[in-house]
């Protein structure tokens, strides 16, 4: 049986920061940089099957209306550059899929003043082409994600033969997205810590 992972990058990025934060914050971005995700998602899988992993993220481009926006949308077009180069000394493919917006942030309550926000869009929606792509009776479909907007198509997956297996966080299950999968594995913080 053919086995393929499919990775909802800024999830799973917004997941392990979230779990290795300390006092209620985040850890940095940069710790995605020290971490060994093939070796962390085979050690999930529990087998030495072959595997392709697929992390998935969006097209990145610079905006250049004001200053600020122009800095922030580099720099995201850089880190993602250099991350696509540490994923790919891992044998992880990077997919670019969807695209990143731009918006003006909510005023602030104290000065009014607001910040622009870079959010990705349309990433679910690739990775639930995806699966419905690859999902037939010959392949595992391993799907790293908590985003449950990919509920349809896990259950489309599975109409077509496809096994799913879900990958989650500890802290943070998504029972609709179990429920709706052949197994199911979480990621722990030993394990990440393992992996760092």
């Amino acid at each position: 049986m053919r086995r393929i992972v499919l990775i909802d990058g800024e999830n799973l990025v917004y997941g392990l920061r979230e779990m290795l934060g300390k006092d209620g914050n985040r850890a940095p971005r940069s710790v995605m940089s020290s971490l060994g995700v093939r070796n962390l998602i085979e050690e999930l899988l529990e087998d030495n099957l072959p595997v392709e992993i697929v992390w998935f993220g969006a097209k990145l481009r610079v905006y250049d209306s004001t200053k600020e926006l122009y800095a922030k949308s580099k720099a995201a077009v850089q880190i993602q550059s250099a991350f696509m180069n540490y994923l790919q000394d891992q044998k992880i493919k990077f997919n670019k899929v969807g695209y990143l917006r731009a918006r003006e942030s909510d005023p602030c309550e104290k000065c009014g003043g607001q910040t622009w926000k870079l959010a990705e869009k349309g990433v679910d929606v690739g990775m639930a082409v995806a699966m419905l792509t690859e999902a037939n009776k010959d392949t595992e479909l391993v799907v790293i994600t908590s985003d449950t907007d990919l509920l349809p198509a896990f259950k489309a997956a599975r109409k077509m033969g496809a096994r799913i297996m879900h990958i989650g966080f500890e802290h943070r299950p998504i029972s609709a997205l179990s429920r709706n999968s052949d197994t199911n594995r979480n990621i722990t913080r030993p394990l990440i810590n393992k992996h760092k």
